[in-house]
């Protein structure tokens, strides 16, 4: 083994234990706690703090859905004065610029819509927490009313979980985004280790990207075949 390979090597498995130790001690670090009047709160204030100008849902129906999805939960009873509420959550449309991309025929900004939500205290105007449910901006029509269905049902789901509550099986199906395959991480990391870490970082997220879009085009597609909407009318279809 010559002496450069060898360096590779040492660096490698020492960039390994590193991460390995890390983690453990992340592991055992413990978790900060929620602010207790969130879980302890019975009324909540419902404010709609308009929204970006880009944003592209109608702000009046995303809160309406809203209203009505915290309404059916049931966990928190909804009241119409901030003077009545133990909290305040104030509801924002937010819509960041997060790429820009363009040529000499123009330049061209990319957008990241989400629901934002602010839990304020009423009595101290703090905000305690805030909660973002990101926007999925794909296909037409049903389609698209679909995965705004989906993000307004995320926030609530994340409201849940900051107020301790228990999540059912869809819930919690609906709300994870990364793919479930975070063995392979570790299996291309050893297995990479003279090759260095820099190409299994491409490979590892290359294949989470593929399996990102495989999943995402498989719900969408059992989706689209539910309400009879032709594959080819569906993003990405």
């Amino acid at each position: 083994m010559n002496t450069l390979l060898r360096k590779l090597l040492c660096f490698s498995i020492a960039s390994v234990l590193v991460s390995t130790q890390l983690a453990i001690a992340q592991s055992a670090t413990p978790m900060a706690p929620v602010p207790s009047q969130i879980q302890q709160a019975q009324t909540i204030f419902l404010t709609n703090s308009a929204s970006d100008p880009n944003f592209p849902i109608d702000e009046t129906k995303a809160f309406n859905d809203i209203y009505a999805a915290l309404q059916a939960w049931g966990h928190y009873r909804l009241v119409n004065s901030p003077k009545q509420a133990d909290l305040i959550f104030q509801l924002r449309d937010i819509a960041p610029i997060t790429d820009v991309t363009g040529n000499r025929g123009g330049v061209y900004s990319v957008t990241s819509p989400a629901f934002q939500l602010t839990i304020l205290d009423p009595k101290s105007n703090i905000a305690l927490w805030t909660i973002t449910s990101p926007v999925n901006v794909a296909g037409k029509n049903q389609v698209f009313a679909h995965w705004v269905s989906i993000a307004e049902t995320n926030l609530v789901t994340r409201i849940k979980v900051v107020a301790g509550q228990p999540l059912s099986p869809e819930e919690t199906a609906d709300l994870t985004t990364v793919p479930k395959h975070h063995y392979v991480r570790t299996v291309l990391i050893v297995t990479g280790v003279v090759a260095g870490a820099a190409v299994a970082g491409v490979l590892i997220a290359h294949h989470e990207f593929d399996n990102s879009l495989a999943n995402q085009k498989a719900s969408q597609d059992a989706f689209c075949k539910a309400n009879n909407i032709p594959l080819s009318q569906c993003a990405g279809g």
